[in-house]
């Protein structure tokens, strides 16, 4: 079923990296792959991701699922009728940005950028406040966050969330537009390539500066949307 699921979801590559990179990491267990569509649970964050041919089959596959508090829908025509069916209340439109180039990036040395731990968890959920404390522990545990700091004082991270995508980028307000983002970016994307991993991060369709930072490190922007529901 996995070559099944691959062959599927290759189709569209940029669109579908973030549900490809958990078949090749081992994360997911494949529900259903065919011709029409793959749906998937991936187990570090306990989401549901789902890519269909049609709303027929994905109904049919939306079905199947008896409870769901997060998934990723990567066709539009599946929105309305997940939120209905698992009362969910919260979309976030996304492009997909892989980072296709194997590559690694030029990094400053303004910086010194470490690996975060626990003690740091009331600080970073001062400034970013889209996980919860037990999902940011997870992270922190599995040593997928990374501060910045400038003359030993932590000025922002970044890192990777549950399902592997790059993202927690968070400068502290008196340290943004000098350009911290794209040093922390750039360790990112060098660390993933360091694991063999796929760099690539969602951008909400109206972040524009994000997007700006996406293409300016060489990113691949997917033309498709896709939604995260919860």
């Amino acid at each position: 079923m996995k070559d099944i699921a691959i062959k599927y979801l290759i189709k569209n590559p940029l669109l579908h990296m973030g549900i490809l990179e958990p078949i090749r990491r081992g994360t997911a267990i494949i529900l259903y792959a065919d011709t029409d569509g793959v749906l998937l649970k991936e187990q570090k964050s306990n989401a549901y991701m789902l890519s269909v041919a049609n709303f027929e089959k994905g109904k049919e596959l939306v079905d199947s699922i008896s409870s769901c508090n997060l998934i990723l829908s990567h066709q539009e025509f599946m929105v309305d009728y997940i939120i209905d069916r698992f009362r969910l209340s919260k979309k976030l439109e996304c492009f997909q940005a892989v980072y296709i180039d194997k590559a690694k990036l030029s990094v400053s040395e303004e910086l010194e950028i470490k690996q975060l731990d626990k003690i740091h968890v009331e600080i970073i959920l001062e400034h970013y406040g889209k996980l919860s404390k037990s999902e940011l522990e997870t992270i922190l545990e599995d040593g997928n966050l990374f501060g910045g700091y400038k003359n030993g004082i932590l000025i922002g991270f970044i890192g990777n969330h549950l399902e592997g995508s790059m993202g927690l980028l968070e400068i502290f307000p008196q340290y943004r537009r000098l350009g911290y983002g794209t040093m922390l970016e750039s360790y990112m994307i060098n660390h993933m390539l360091e694991k063999d991993l796929v760099p690539f991060a969602q951008i909400e369709v109206d972040n524009e500066k994000s997007l700006a930072l996406q293409k300016k490190l060489g990113f691949s922007i997917s033309k498709d949307r896709l939604f995260w529901l919860f």
